[in-house]
């Protein structure tokens, strides 16, 4: 399973920071369709959470790719 791993920061509190993981659903996702969705699933996401700021993300493994 793929998982993106967005790192926020609160918009009025910059150095106030957390990775959130976003996971998808079924085995098939490959990186390049993670790389493609992400950006909406991050979309959906930052409209959930307008008092946040993206600041970098990545897709990796399930699991393995907390480190950003």
């Amino acid at each position: 399973m793929i998982e993106l791993v967005v790192a926020v920061c609160l918009v009025d509190q910059p150095a106030r920071c957390k990775d959130v993981t976003l996971n998808f659903e079924g085995e098939t996702v490959s990186a390049g369709q993670c790389m493609t969705n992400g950006q909406i699933e991050m979309a959906k996401w930052i409209g959930d959470h307008p008092n946040w700021v993206i600041q970098r993300w990545h897709c990796g493994t399930a699991g393995k790719s907390a480190d950003l």
